[in-house]
């Protein structure tokens, strides 16, 4: 996703003015996006790190600087689908009428192409996670202590929840061997 993010976020930010963006800071533990409320902004992060949380408070993602937040709330029922709150602040969040983007969008085909490609790739690694750790699940099944070892390994580079996934597979395959 190294490859996507800068240059949106340059779009963006070339486009701020026409997009009557509004700048605001938050401190950590501040939640700048509630689960289930409308979708009606973009979030462009321009310092800090924030997380994006499901459940009871499992981390999904964490959002840097640059990158922005909050398109996937576009489509479908317009409502965001986690929470999302500052890990470690500030953060200078720069918020964008989702309508007005999408309408720039429209002229701008770059935009739009820079958008497509950031909801591909959170597509992507969403997908490889849950092929992580449905090969965790088979790997462990099957006994294969090797196998397990290497998606473990890369579940532990993840956010949070991925983290402790691994975690709790490794105990499972602990107490498998008592």
């Amino acid at each position: 996703m190294a490859g996507v993010q800068p240059r949106l976020s340059e779009l963006l930010v070339t486009h701020l003015k026409e997009l009557k963006a509004v700048s605001q800071l938050y401190d950590s533990g501040d939640v700048v996006i509630e689960k289930q409320k409308n979708a009606d902004e973009i979030l462009l992060v321009m310092s800090g790190e924030l997380s994006v949380e499901i459940g009871l408070q499992r981390e999904l993602a964490r959002v840097k600087a640059g990158e922005m937040l909050g398109e996937m709330g576009l489509s479908g029922n317009n409502r965001h689908c986690a929470t999302v709150r500052v890990h470690r602040g500030p953060a200078e969040i720069i918020r964008v009428n989702a309508d007005a983007l999408l309408r720039l969008a429209l002229f701008d085909g770059d935009l739009a192409l820079e958008m497509l490609a950031l909801t591909s790739a959170r597509c992507k690694q969403g997908n490889r996670l849950i092929t992580l750790l449905l090969d965790s699940i088979q790997a462990l099944s099957e006994g294969n202590a090797i196998e397990l070892q290497t998606c473990l390994n890369q579940l532990q580079a993840e956010a949070g929840c991925f983290r402790t996934a691994a975690k709790q597979l490794a105990g499972i395959e602990e107490r498998c061997h008592q």
